[in-house]
């Protein structure tokens, strides 16, 4: 009996922190209703946290209406609220809730075919645009590869080594500068890795994407940023051009040899 009542109390802290609590408000908490009253040293002391942490702590917890100053005590004093003061927190949230859900479901059920346009500046930035490509099943490149080799040399592998593990399928329109001719030589392609090449001297001169609803407009002169679309309708344009460019594109047989 004596075992089942411990982990049972020390499991109050762990719920009480699924009530809104943080896990230091929780074992300052904890440690005021074990105490009743007394200082900020002794709570401290209790619950294991540094003393300027407490009083910082302590504060919140009296703006949550769960610790109290004790008046005219000749020393800071606190004492603990019931936890009473949780419930009835909680349950006010829940009817408030209750009460705005209908405006907060409006808005979810809101057709959510409206365009975004995101710009992303700087090498980490737009970095994250090309991690958020290879999460993708199906990507569409038009594009020079010169400048992403140059700038993020690792990410060409990255992306070959997931077509070989049939984890993404890309097919890539590319250029037919000696840059790009040379990546697509060392390329291993695949049943999910196709390429093939604009007319000779035609050239891109951004990186550009389509892949999930999203057009990626690349560009690294005169400072790397990248463009993203997010729009159903301009996504199936770009795509339809794309099938039109690359039905009629040169086949890698006929340039890499």
């Amino acid at each position: 009996m004596l075992v089942f009542v411990y982990t049972e109390y020390m499991e109050i802290p762990e719920i009480l922190e699924k009530t809104g609590l943080n896990q230091k408000e929780a074992m300052v908490y904890m440690a005021l209703l074990e105490l009743g009253t007394a200082s900020v040293e002794g709570i401290a002391r209790k619950a294991g946290t540094k003393r300027p942490t407490t009083y910082l702590i302590l504060d919140e917890l009296q703006k949550k209406g769960l610790a109290t100053l004790v008046p005219r005590a000749k020393k800071v004093l606190y004492m603990p609220e019931s936890p009473d003061k949780i419930i009835s927190d909680l349950n006010r949230k829940q009817e408030l809730m209750k009460r705005f859900l209908p405006n907060l479901l409006a808005v979810y059920n809101q057709p959510k075919n409206k365009p975004q346009v995101l710009l992303y500046e700087g090498k980490e930035a737009v970095g994250d645009v090309y991690e958020k490509i290879l999460d993708a099943k199906n990507v569409d490149f038009f594009a020079t590869t010169k400048d992403i080799a140059a700038v993020y040399p690792d990410y060409p592998e990255r992306l070959v080594q997931k077509t070989l593990n049939k984890q993404i399928k890309v097919r890539e329109l590319l250029t037919q500068n000696p840059e790009d001719i040379a990546f697509a030589k060392k390329t291993k392609r695949s049943d999910h890795y196709e390429q093939r090449f604009t007319p000779a001297g035609k050239s891109f001169l951004t990186d550009n994407v389509l892949f999930d609803n999203n057009i990626v407009f690349f560009s690294y002169e005169p400072h790397i940023f990248a463009v993203q679309i997010q729009s159903v309708t301009i996504y199936q344009s770009l795509k339809t051009l794309f099938e039109l460019a690359w039905n009629t594109a040169e086949k890698y047989d006929n340039v890499v040899k």
